[in-house]
């Protein structure tokens, strides 16, 4: 079954990792024209390994089989167009997605799942809502990068002209409202079920049926709403508008977001910036929006038996004495962020950011 970006359980990944500072977790990135790539960085790995920790080869190659017999046996799917994987044979862990989207390919060796990728292509493909519709038929979608991930028909017989000889005008009128109000009602409530996991939503269609339908939405998908795009109901152009308009007011957001990180820093107020101070504020759970360059790396060293982060390379632990492991140091930033359910934000480029150490939070407190 091809897995949506959405439905991979982030959070668990980012809580796993080796407790005896062995790379023993493998994450694999592909896509299918990339198998040679694949092989050539999996005969690199071995190469490092093989003059470092005997276990850690030791556990690659099997770790490694695991993968190639699973490869091996489970077929592609209609639509797919590659494969994320992660496993460990000495941590008993194997967590494989088929994916219908496009993906770098990637072959990772380290102490825990390698994440970051996949966090920004849930940050690339976040899913929105839209809501077509008029007086009498409404179409519900989830639109996910260009494709339509479900979606709902509905639709109801209004009475749309008065006959001479049947009731009166006035009461007409009562009784086409009422089957109008009755429709909105019922798009709403198919609306709060189909749209409960996207962030954003966009209502569209012809006339003012729009904004009347509007007050029959519960407060929470009401706030959102992002925008309003006035079409006829025609399905194959309703949708590219909702993208650009989602597209914008993502932008937008993310340009408020580091604008209220800019000025915390002014005030010396509620943000954290720089490697070191980002690692302990989102290891304390400080952080509620981390900002992160994409693109960047830092080297660094963890010891997963006291969870100490920090950038350079030391061998043994100085707190407590045990064996470290060299890490991707942002990347272990965004583990801990995820593991405390703050919100990451990838940034094209800004140069305050970048002249901070290209990593940094608003604060959940001080």
């Amino acid at each position: 079954m091809l897995t949506q970006i959405q439905d991979v359980d982030v959070k668990t990944l980012a809580e796993v990792y080796d407790e005896d500072n062995i790379d023993s977790f493998v994450s694999l990135y592909l896509n299918f024209d990339d198998t040679n790539l694949i092989k050539h960085r999996e005969k690199s790995c071995r190469t490092a390994l093989k003059t470092w920790k005997k276990e850690a080869l030791e556990n690659f190659n099997k770790t490694m089989g695991i993968i190639e017999e699973y490869l091996q046996n489970e077929p592609k799917e209609r639509g797919q167009k590659g494969w994320i994987i992660f496993a460990s044979h000495l941590n008993n862990f194997f967590k494989a997605y088929k994916t219908d989207f496009e993906v770098e390919s990637r072959l990772i060796v380290d102490t825990s799942p390698y994440i970051s990728p996949l966090m920004q292509l849930l940050d690339e493909y976040e899913p929105f809502g839209l809501i077509l519709l008029d007086t009498h038929r409404a179409v519900v979608y989830v639109v996910n990068h260009d494709r339509v991930k479900t979606s709902k028909h509905l639709s109801k017989d209004i009475m749309n002209r008065h006959r001479k000889g049947g009731c009166s005008q006035a009461r007409f009128q009562r009784l086409r409202r009422g089957a109008i109000n009755a429709f909105f009602k019922e798009v709403s409530e198919s609306s709060e079920h189909l749209l409960s996991e996207v962030k954003r939503v966009v209502v569209a269609g012809p006339g003012t049926a729009k904004d009347e339908f509007l007050d029959y939405l519960s407060d929470d998908l009401k706030k959102r709403v992002i925008g309003k795009i006035d079409v006829d109901f025609d399905e194959k152009e309703v949708l590219p508008a909702a993208e650009e308009a989602v597209t914008e007011n993502r932008e937008h957001t993310l340009v408020s977001k580091l604008e209220a990180f800019k000025k915390e820093v002014l005030r010396d107020g509620l943000a954290v910036y720089g490697v070191k101070e980002a690692v302990d504020a989102a290891r304390n759970g400080q952080i509620n929006t981390l900002f992160v360059l994409k693109g960047l790396k830092i080297k660094g060293w963890v010891c997963e038996h006291c969870q100490v982060v920090e950038p350079g390379n030391i061998k043994v632990c100085p707190y407590c004495g045990k064996p470290t492991s060299e890490v991707d140091v942002v990347e272990e930033i965004i583990e801990f962020a995820e593991r405390t359910d703050a919100e990451t934000e990838f940034v094209d480029d800004d140069e305050t950011l970048k002249d901070l150490g290209g990593v940094g939070g608003l604060l959940r407190f001080k």
